[in-house]
């Protein structure tokens, strides 16, 4: 039976597990800094909209938390309107649909504020938003600081 010379030194399985663990070691960091980017807390506009030719775009499983903004209705579903003016259209789900019940009872809709969590999608072009958590804030934006009487 034959064995490999270079399999009986130990130097050279140490080298050896020192290049694999390496090896794995970027990759998974590699791994751990994907999510991040795609996970971002801020909305900003692709190149595009910065030289004003196109709309604000987001990419697919991006996550937005906690983003203030209101709903319009748009039809039978709404359309979520940040803070920063960028217009997401809420995808059908329950969160949705406690959201739409709360703006048939209100006269003024889009005068209610909302803090909203949820998964960005992507379809022809266009951002959607499947809403995990809405929360109602208040019926009107808060004053300006220069409006605030001491």
């Amino acid at each position: 039976m034959m064995t490999c010379k270079y399999w009986a030194r130990p130097n050279f399985i140490l080298l050896l597990v020192c290049c694999l663990g390496s090896l794995g070691v970027f990759s998974l960091a590699q791994d751990a800094a994907t999510p991040a980017a795609a996970t971002s807390n801020s909305i900003a506009p692709n190149k595009a909209q910065s030289e004003g030719t196109a709309k604000y775009r987001m990419r697919e499983g991006a996550v937005l938390s906690d983003h203030t903004g209101f709903f319009r209705q748009d039809g039978e579903l709404a359309v979520f309107v940040t803070s920063d003016s960028v217009e997401l259209s809420a995808l059908p789900n329950l969160s949705l649909e406690r959201v739409m019940r709360t703006l048939k009872t209100s006269d003024e809709a889009e005068s209610i504020r909302w803090s909203v969590s949820g998964v960005i999608t992507e379809f022809n072009g266009r951002n959607y938003l499947l809403i995990n958590r809405a929360v109602y804030k208040s019926a009107s934006p808060p004053p300006a600081p220069g409006q605030i009487l001491n």
